[in-house]
């Protein structure tokens, strides 16, 4: 571990500390991660009864890692997790990745000495070449639960020759339809795009773009954003991506009405897919598609490396995939503390029922759940 260093909580009162939030933001955009930005855990613990937990690592004094953990209750468990792990795709510390391993160590003793504060540490997709959780446990005193299988994080690759380049490395089939869609959506209805440049624009963007989410998914079960709280955090978190340049919110005008929305970010060489909204009269007409192909189209202009099709194995995002990385959840428990082995059970049987049949992988995951919540 590195002369100096040592780990501190970030006292909430400091959390809006020019200094702080400076050193925190570089780190993050560093990492090219929205989810590990000060700005994202300020709108986290704005929108939900959640409290901060937030892990400063110092070497010399200088702020070298954040580790942007909140506290949660479920009954009488205390939980430490990511701040808006349930919106975010993926996390890490927010530190240099070669420093992982160190910050980890300086990170440990502190979890440790506040033991009475947690029962259980919950990293929500974590890279799965990271080593840094099991880190955490390397000194005693922390136990890693068994993990549970890889969440998959499909993106795309783009490089010299920008998108066209990347259009080429599809199959003649996709180059043919997606350029079909696009010309009879010109002809037939003016499709025109428009990204969200000002504060003025924002609010009435993102009504247009919770509509048309809505619309999309009022079918399917309805959205796994439509709760009050997911609402505010991501308005939030809006609002201070624009201020800071990252926000890439596109509307797609078909007919002189809005039809498509895209909500997403951009943070140094990676361009972020989080969410999208399409009204049903156009889903025949793959305006949705359209849409996706021209954020690419956009992203590959802006020069970035990496668009992002973040978090979720969907027959669409396959379609458009270059590569794909794979996230683990960890679960961290004190050792010889009571829980353990009831969170062990419980994560055992979740792994069980992957590989069961829906009929029967529901019943199971409902015992999971019931374990690791009691």
């Amino acid at each position: 571990m590195a002369s100096g260093s040592h780990a501190e909580r970030i006292d909430p009162e400091a959390l809006t500390d020019p200094a702080l939030v400076s050193a925190w933001r570089e780190l993050a955009e560093l990492r090219e991660n929205p989810f590990l930005t000060p700005d994202w855990y300020r709108a986290s613990i704005e929108a939900r009864d959640e409290e901060p937990f937030a892990i400063a690592w110092r070497v010399g004094g200088e702020i070298r890692g954040v580790l942007p953990l909140v506290r949660t209750s479920r009954g009488p468990l205390k939980l430490l997790r990511f701040a808006g792990a349930r919106r975010g795709d993926w996390f890490s510390p927010a530190c240099r990745p070669a420093d992982e391993g160190d910050m980890a160590e300086a990170c440990a003793p502190l979890l440790l000495a506040e033991r009475m504060s947690w029962q259980l540490i919950r990293l929500d997709r974590v890279d799965a070449g990271c080593a840094w959780p099991t880190a955490l446990a390397a000194g005693g005193g922390i136990a890693v639960v068994p993990r549970r299988r890889p969440d998959v994080l499909p993106y795309i690759q783009l490089g010299e020759g920008g998108f066209e380049a990347y259009l080429a490395s599809r199959s003649r089939n996709f180059r043919s339809q997606l350029n079909r869609r696009r010309r009879r959506l010109e002809r037939d209805h003016g499709l025109a795009f428009r990204m969200t440049s000002t504060s003025q624009e924002l609010d009435a963007d993102l009504d247009v773009f919770w509509r048309l989410h809505d619309e999309r998914w009022r079918d399917r079960g309805g959205s796994s954003s439509a709760i009050p709280a997911a609402r505010r955090h991501l308005r939030l978190f809006a609002a201070a991506a624009l201020e800071r340049g990252w926000l890439r919110l596109w509307t797609a005008v078909a007919d002189g009405e809005p039809a498509a929305s895209w909500y997403g970010w951009r943070i140094g060489g990676r361009y972020c897919y989080s969410l999208a909204g399409l009204s049903r009269r156009f889903e025949r007409h793959g305006l949705g598609t359209v849409l996706l192909a021209h954020t690419i189209e956009q992203a590959a202009a802006e020069g970035v490396t990496v668009y992002d099709l973040m978090w979720g194995d969907e027959d669409y995002k396959r379609r458009f995939e270059t590569g794909r990385r794979h996230a683990v959840t960890w679960l961290l428990s004190r050792s010889r503390h009571p829980i353990r082995p009831a969170v062990s059970f419980g994560m055992q049987v979740a792994r069980a029922g992957d590989e069961l049949p829906p009929a029967l992988r529901r019943p199971l995951k409902r015992l999971a759940g019931t374990v690791r919540r009691s």
